[in-house]
């Protein structure tokens, strides 16, 4: 589904080059539930919006489904994206001017036509994330937890192939933590969905099938990540 060759971002700070991500290879299966742990500053966000295509790397490839992603135009590139990954990040970067319902459609507004089974998905969203009396709330009525779970919900209304998550239970205690735990791993059993999991805890990791660590933009599986 995803394979990674020779990755490498570098950035130029105060006259030095800082290797972000250094040199990096593995495949990822589709259908894999797998995490990268590491500590702030060790590279993990910088290789997973290398994955997605929202960094152009520095040196080497990365291929979804066998299609380089950096030979595809800015268009076609977006287009993937839309159809075939959902990020969840470290923020929930809600649209504050949209209400709770607006924001999980989103994505439907860059693909095809958005019809009632878009909207009767989402509302099915919200209520596995346990938000169903707030579809019309707005952002700013919420809480930081609660926003990360529509953020959440919308990662899945289109259905991807991959999901890259980026700290995705940050804000959450942990009984929701583990709610949205169960969620990412019924639709990873029951959609096959690929999951990549970026996050410094190490108890969510632990409930991944494949652990990786990242430590100075070197990637290396952990001794029970089954590497490839």
């Amino acid at each position: 589904m995803i394979e990674v060759v020779n990755l490498e971002k570098d950035y130029r700070l105060e006259g030095e080059t800082i290797k972000a991500v250094d040199n990096i290879n593995f495949k990822v299966d589709q259908g894999e539930f797998m995490a990268i742990l590491g500590h702030s500053g060790s590279g993990k966000t910088t290789l997973l919006n290398l994955l997605g295509g929202l960094t152009r790397p520095t040196h080497g490839t990365v291929k979804i489904e066998g299609q380089d992603i950096w030979d595809l135009s800015d268009n076609q590139l977006s287009e993937m994206r839309n159809e075939k990954m959902n990020f969840i990040f470290q923020f929930a970067s809600l649209i504050p001017t949209l209400n709770v319902i607006d924001n999980i459609l989103l994505p439907t507004a860059f693909g095809k036509k958005r019809e009632r089974k878009h909207y009767d998905h989402a509302m099915e969203l919200l209520g596995i994330v346990g938000l169903t009396e707030k579809g019309q709330a707005y952002p700013a009525q919420l809480s930081g937890g609660q926003q990360r779970r529509v953020a959440i919900a919308r990662a899945f209304i289109n259905a991807p192939k991959i999901i890259l998550a980026d700290e995705p239970t940050g804000d959450l205690d942990e009984k929701t933590e583990q709610e949205m735990v169960n969620l990412f791993r019924k639709m990873n059993q029951e959609e096959n969905t690929t999951f990549i999991i970026v996050t410094h805890s190490s108890s969510l990791a632990a409930q991944t099938d494949r652990q990786m660590r990242m430590t100075s933009g070197r990637l290396e599986a952990e001794p029970n990540g089954c590497p490839q």
